[in-house]
């Protein structure tokens, strides 16, 4: 009857050490993916361009003078145009088009790959003085290649280098954010981007 007894009580407790051990890993499983919804919900927040921006204005004038040779103090028809243009540039990196696995199994943040540095100017051209004659007027194609050359000649001004340095430094803040994050909820960061030594300096 003891004998019995005892392997009711063991038997009792295996069961129940079973029962406590897959209700741990059931709930150990559910706050595992609610965290991953979490962190999915927040990298999907950070889904936006990040933007380095600089402005600039420029006057380009353009002049073109017909004449007879030898006669030009006395005969000289000319056409001048002066244009005002405002340049907006923008350095972006689309995080939109972040790749990102989130091993909920395993409790990882795996960033994968990094979208490429985007530049783009966005220019504005409005004609401000323009003179001609009808012996020599400005013809559709030449304005619209003056036009061109403005935007050109104010692109070459743009220092590219230093909005690199701004936008780089911007994408370094957001992807921090994934960093603070996985050490929030005590998930480990596998970075294989060419940014995972800076990260890991400045955030680990």
């Amino acid at each position: 009857m003891k004998i019995k007894k005892y392997l009711y009580l063991a038997a009792g407790l295996l069961a129940g050490i079973l029962i406590t051990y897959f209700l741990m890993k059931q709930f150990q499983m559910d706050s595992s993916s609610n965290e991953s919804h979490v962190i999915a919900y927040e990298i999907q927040k950070m889904n936006k361009m990040i933007v380095a921006e600089q402005t600039f204005s420029d006057v380009y004038s353009h002049k073109n003078s017909r004449y007879i040779p030898g006669l030009k103090d006395y005969f000289s028809f000319d056409k001048k145009v002066l244009l005002l243009v405002n340049a907006k540039v923008q350095a972006t990196y689309d995080l939109s088009k972040l790749s990102v696995e989130i091993d909920s199994t395993n409790q990882k943040i795996i960033i994968q790959k990094v979208p490429d540095l985007e530049i783009q100017t966005f220019p504005d051209v409005k004609f401000y003085d323009l003179e001609q004659s009808s012996l020599n007027s400005f013809s559709k194609d030449e304005l619209n290649q003056i036009q061109s050359n403005a935007i050109q000649h104010i692109e070459k001004s743009i220092d590219q280098e230093k909005l690199k340095k701004q936008a780089h430094a911007q994408l370094i803040d957001n992807l921090g954010n994934l960093y603070l994050l996985g050490k929030a909820y005590g998930w480990e960061i596998v970075d294989q981007t060419p940014y995972a030594k800076e990260l890991e300096l400045k955030f680990k």
